[in-house]
């Protein structure tokens, strides 16, 4: 009724590929760059971006790879991957919206240390278990709602975020005093 209840900001919706392992989500990444000259590559932190860097470079491929933090100050042209999550769903969507994204694709492997929080040891094992292989990909709704409560479980702990160079030390830094 007269728009009160309407949510003025809605999220942008992302598109959660995840994989086994991370070498697996790599190497689906060269597969792309290989498919589409037009994909830009973005990584929330400097160590994912040089980790993603020296795989191309193994593969002799030379694809378009950034930072969100730089991608803040101009857009790239192409299509742009995320190849990670930021562990705070707000960070993401924020950078979403200012660049004016309707779909985002985040790709994500189960031995990421935001998985490796939540359980990403037995969740790789009961997909093995189920007969999953390397290089599939699992992408449902379900589970990007299950990423985003687990970035809303984060975003409830930390009180004072502190910046961080790879997942890992970021998760390390902000939620050593819980």
């Amino acid at each position: 009724m007269f728009g009160l209840f309407e949510n003025k900001n809605p999220e942008v919706s992302i598109s959660d590929q995840v994989w086994l392992s991370k070498q697996s989500k790599w190497d689906a990444c060269v597969k792309m760059a290989f498919a589409d000259s037009h994909c830009v590559f973005v990584a929330w932190f400097p160590h994912t971006k040089e980790e993603l860097s020296v795989f191309f470079d193994q593969h002799k491929m030379k694809p378009i790879l950034m930072l969100a933090s730089d991608i803040k100050l101009s857009r790239p042209d192409g299509f742009l991957i995320f190849v990670e999550h930021y562990p705070l769903s707000e960070v993401e969507q924020e950078l979403f919206k200012k660049l004016n994204l309707s779909n985002v694709p985040v790709l994500s492997s189960l031995d990421e240390p935001l998985f490796a929080m939540f359980g990403g040891e037995k969740s790789i094992q009961l997909m093995k278990t189920m007969g999953m292989k390397e290089d599939e990909i699992v992408s449902h709704p379900m589970i990007t709602q299950s990423i985003r409560s687990a970035q809303k479980k984060i975003a409830k702990k930390v009180r004072v975020e502190l910046m961080a160079e790879s997942q890992k030390a970021w998760l390390d830094k902000n939620l050593k005093m819980v």
